[in-house]
Parts: C-alpha cells; sequence; structure tokens
C-alpha cells in the first residue's frame, strides 16, 4: 500500500485484470460499437485483453477512440502551441474547463508523442465501477471535494503531493481544470483556491509563497467550441439554480459526459501558451496578493488563447442589440442558432447566450 492508492491511476500490473473485466461488462459491446461500427465487439474485447501496458492501451485503442469523436462530432480541430512543448518534459496544464472529458482527451490526443498526460478526474465521475476502471486504465486520478473541513483539506494536500510526484518526480505531465466543474456561463476564470492547492506539497515562506510552483512549469491552455458541449444542459442548470436548491439527478453526470462526446461541435481550436516563467511567478509572488495575481495572469493567457468563432460573435450581437460583429457570420447561422433558442424555455435564453456571448466580452472589454 502506497500514501497513493485510493486516488492514483492503475499500474501496468494492473492493467490485465482491468481490461478483463471491461471486456466482460456490459459496455463492452456500445464501446466497440462506438469506436469500430461494424465490428464484432468481442473482436475489440480480444484486443484488449492482448494489451499489456497503458502506453499501448492509449496508443492503439484510446487514439482510435478520440479520433473516432474528433472524425464524428467535430469539423475542424486545430491547434497552437505544440512547438512550445518539449518532448519528455513535464508539464502542468492548467485548462479552461468546458467538457467534462473532451478537454483533456484532446490536449492528451495531441500529446500522444510527447509525453505521458496524467488527467484529473472528479469522484463525482467515480460511481460505476467499470467506468472507474475505464478512467484509471487511461492515467486518470481520483479528486474527491467534499467531506468535513479536515477531510477536504487532507483530500487537497494529497491531490497536491501525487501532483508534485508525477510532474517532479517521475517527470510525467499532468491536466488539471483552472476550476472545480465546468465553465458554464462563459467565463473562463482560475480559482484561487487551485493554486493554493498546489502549493500545499511544497516549501512556501512568507516572502515567496508561490515558490513551490515554480518546479510544476505550469502552462496554461485555453480550449473553445464552436458549439459548447451540453450547451442546453448547461442553461438549465443555471436556470435551476437561481429558483432554488438543485440536486444532480441519478446518473445525470454520465448523460453530460456523453452529450458532451457525442453532440456536434463544429470547430474547436486548442491553444497551448507558453509555460509560466520563474520571472513572472516572481513577480505575482512579492505583491500582496500573490495567488489573486497568479491567478489573473492564468486568466489572461487562457482568454488570450481562446479563439472565437461565429457563434460567439452572433450571441454577442444578439446580446447587446447590435450588429458590431455581423461580417463574422452567416444569416444561415443566425437562423439555426434561433432554433435552438426557440427550443428551450424563456428563461433559460439569455442564460444560453451568455455561454456564448461571454468570451467576447472578456476579449473585448472595451466594446460595453
Amino acid at each position: 500500500m502506497t500514501m497513493f492508492d485510493n486516488i492514483r491511476p492503475l499500474t501496468d500490473a494492473e492493467l490485465p485484470q482491468a481490461l478483463d473485466a471491461i471486456a466482460a461488462s456490459p459496455l463492452m459491446t456500445p464501446i466497440a460499437r462506438f469506436i469500430h461500427p461494424g465490428a464484432d465487439p468481442e473482436d475489440l474485447a480480444r484486443q484488449l485483453r492482448s494489451i499489456g501496458d497503458i502506453h499501448t492501451l492509449q496508443d492503439t485503442v484510446m487514439r482510435d477512440a478520440i479520433g473516432r469523436i474528433v472524425g464524428q462530432t467535430i469539423t475542424d480541430f486545430t491547434h497552437t502551441g505544440t512547438d512550445l512543448v518539449v518532448p519528455g518534459r513535464p508539464y502542468l496544464f492548467i485548462s479552461n474547463h468546458r467538457d467534462i472529458t473532451l478537454d483533456a482527451f484532446l490536449l492528451q490526443y495531441l500529446l500522444f508523442e510527447y509525453n505521458d498526460l496524467y488527467i484529473t478526474f472528479g469522484a463525482n465521475l467515480m460511481q460505476d465501477p467499470v467506468i472507474t476502471l475505464i478512467g484509471r486504465a487511461n492515467r486518470m486520478f481520483r479528486v474527491e471535494r467534499g467531506g468535513t473541513p479536515k477531510e477536504f483539506y487532507h483530500n487537497m494536500l494529497q491531490v497536491s503531493q501525487y501532483i508534485r510526484q508525477v510532474t517532479v518526480g517521475d517527470h510525467h505531465s499532468v491536466w488539471i481544470a483552472q476550476r472545480n466543474g465546468r465553465t458554464k456561463d462563459g467565463l473562463d476564470r482560475t480559482e484561487v483556491s487551485l493554486l493554493k492547492m498546489l502549493a500545499l506539497s511544497g516549501r512556501a515562506t512568507r516572502e515567496a509563497p508561490l515558490m513551490p510552483l515554480k518546479a510544476l512549469n505550469i502552462v496554461p491552455v485555453s480550449i473553445s467550441y464552436e458549439w459548447e458541449p451540453c450547451d442546453l444542459l448547461k442553461a438549465h442548470e443555471l436556470h435551476m439554480r437561481s429558483i432554488g436548491p438543485y440536486r444532480k439527478a441519478r446518473g445525470e453526470d454520465m448523460n453530460s459526459v456523453l452529450t458532451g462526446i457525442m453532440q456536434p461541435k463544429g470547430h474547436v481550436h486548442l491553444s497551448i501558451t507558453a509555460p509560466l516563467t520563474d520571472e513572472e511567478i516572481d513577480r505575482c509572488s512579492a505583491t500582496d496578493s500573490p495567488f489573486e495575481n497568479l491567478a489573473a495572469l492564468i486568466d489572461r493567457r487562457i482568454v488570450t488563447g481562446y479563439r472565437l468563432h461565429p457563434t460567439n460573435y452572433l450571441a454577442y450581437d444578439l446580446v447587446h442589440h447590435t450588429s458590431h460583429f455581423a461580417d463574422h457570420y452567416s444569416p444561415a447561422l443566425s437562423q439555426h442558432f434561433q432554433q435552438r433558442l426557440d427550443s428551450i424555455p424563456d428563461a433559460e435564453k439569455t442564460l444560453l447566450l451568455d455561454i456564448y456571448s461571454n468570451p467576447v466580452e472578456q476579449q473585448y472589454p472595451t466594446l460595453i
């Protein structure tokens, strides 16, 4: 037993037993039909049972699965910044969070040849035993955010220590979202508590509170979708939260996972920005609000890297009753967008528009 056994991914030694359980599960048939339509699901089951290490699993099965998602649900997948990633060098990728799984999977898809990417995975998604095995087999590790204040602190310290072990100790990269949960209002903002959590496992001083973050080699990442995954579901959830206590229905998280994967997303752009330098971190550290200023620095990188789409410009013009960006979208898009608005209750229309218009307001704050 190790101090990370309750959160870590599977090891190569544990993989065969896990893949055997996945291959024998009822989920095998729908997974196989998605990855290899028309093929016998037993062929994929046999392939899984023949795989002996996680790298091979990711390089074959996962690469095919993500490639099929890209091919079937994304019209154009573009990216910038892969030239900034040095093969074999570990990074902590801090990303905006728009889709439960695809934000990390698409980065993983781009970096298969660069480095092994470990991915944070919310404990709320690790309820089904088979789903948990699939996640852990794909180098996902568990983040538990609940419990008493004492338990919460212990959980955050453990995650912080594990991230430092993976990056600094084992020289692998890690993906983590900039906030707890997906952005549902279109505003990408880094939680200060995330940065404080990352610093827990290092040796901070009063004079240099951000010192532990330097070794993590932080890289802000920005992903943007022309059609926001789960956009209608997000607008509905925000509305329900605005009128009273909101409790997720059983299976709601998994429904969001599947909807995000299968929903048409149009053009998707992923921007990898330059790693934060020691000098940048030192300048933030020397201020009265070091963590807040570092969060603001990461936010600027993410907002700058965000690729605005015609849907964003159209939503902005609809919200502000203007035609400022009319040359960025077509009448056909306007008609389709209006049909989506007409399909939801009036109380949710403004919330849906905000998802798309707020990224424009973040990049062009002087327009208002």
